[in-house]
């Protein structure tokens, strides 16, 4: 019989961040205040502005980077051609985000009939010094496809996660509600007992998924999202530990619960806990990365 974890989402998430070679760290703090236009929800606002005061606060510690790259575009219309020569130029910020030392704080005003919001931000950034492990890592769902990658789900949709890294390591995934306050430890997989999920360097990882299972997983949970039947649209986020070095994924406060025959709650701790944790690790592992995955889930 499968067992199904169900994940009841109602989330904002932050930003799909990696942590790179070792740099400076500092106490860092940024405000950013955004225009909320008409078809952005309050919540995806609050993901917009808060991913740019944190990148504001890491640019106002350790700057940033602008690159160039150069494209030639070839056009014919009507039998001529022309051609033209289109420099873009990106910016990028020299840090990571470890962690918040406080919560954001969020305050909505309305003025001279605009929405505006203004976010700050308290916490620890890294400075970037060198490029850190390039792992490919995409949400999937209906099956363990990549053709099927999203980020965008449906109420009662399967999810799936594809994994591959250059050098072997060790990883762990969890998903932070924010209504509840609880982080969601969902690999290792609840029945494993180990402290993070062993990789295999240039190896495809399709996870959550008992068909894809490698000998040694044992059992594999199946993940259902679904959202609370209030809403009609809500948001949630993924986070994705790597580290070439052994190490232990915090651990829960409550155990999973068994909702009914098929379906279990996993495992979870409250996020104060779980940040702190994240903040400790990667200040003591220079080598471990984090990236954050912002989903979409809708009712039908």
């Amino acid at each position: 019989m499968k067992t199904y974890l169900l994940i009841v989402l109602s989330l904002y998430s932050l930003v799909a961040f990696g942590a790179d070679n070792k740099g400076e760290e500092k106490h860092v703090k940024g405000t950013f205040l955004v225009e909320i236009p008409s078809y952005m929800s309050f919540e995806q606002a609050k993901r917009e502005a808060l991913i740019k005061a944190q990148n504001q606060a890491i640019e106002n510690a350790f700057g940033s980077t602008v690159s160039s790259r150069n494209q030639i575009i070839v056009s014919n219309k009507n039998g001529h051609s022309s051609t033209n020569f289109l420099s873009i130029s990106e910016g990028e910020v020299r840090g990571v985000w470890l962690g918040d030392k406080e919560e954001p704080k969020f305050d909505r005003v309305f003025q001279d009939g605009k929405d505006w919001l203004n976010v700050t931000v308290n916490g620890i950034a890294r400075e970037i010094i060198h490029a850190g492990i390039q792992f490919e890592v995409e949400t999937l769902k209906f099956a363990p496809d990549r053709k099927l990658k999203t980020t965008n789900f449906k109420n009662g949709d399967d999810f799936f996660l594809y994994f591959r890294s250059p050098v072997d390591g060790f990883l762990t995934v969890f998903m932070f509600d924010v209504t509840s306050n609880q982080v969601f430890c969902m690999l290792p997989y609840q029945s494993s007992g180990t402290g993070s999920y062993p990789i295999t360097h240039d190896e495809d990882y399709f996870l959550f998924a008992p068909s894809k299972a490698h000998p040694d997983d044992g059992q594999v949970d199946e993940v259902v999202l679904t959202c609370s039947e209030e809403s009609k649209e809500e948001l949630s986020e993924i986070y994705v530990v790597f580290s070439p070095n052994y190490y232990a994924k915090v651990g829960a406060k409550h155990g999973q619960q068994q909702l009914t025959e098929d379906l279990v709650l996993p495992s979870s701790l409250d996020y104060q806990s779980f940040n702190k944790w994240l903040i400790k690790y990667q200040q003591k592992d220079d080598a471990m990365q984090i990236k954050r995955i912002p989903l979409q889930i809708q009712r039908n």
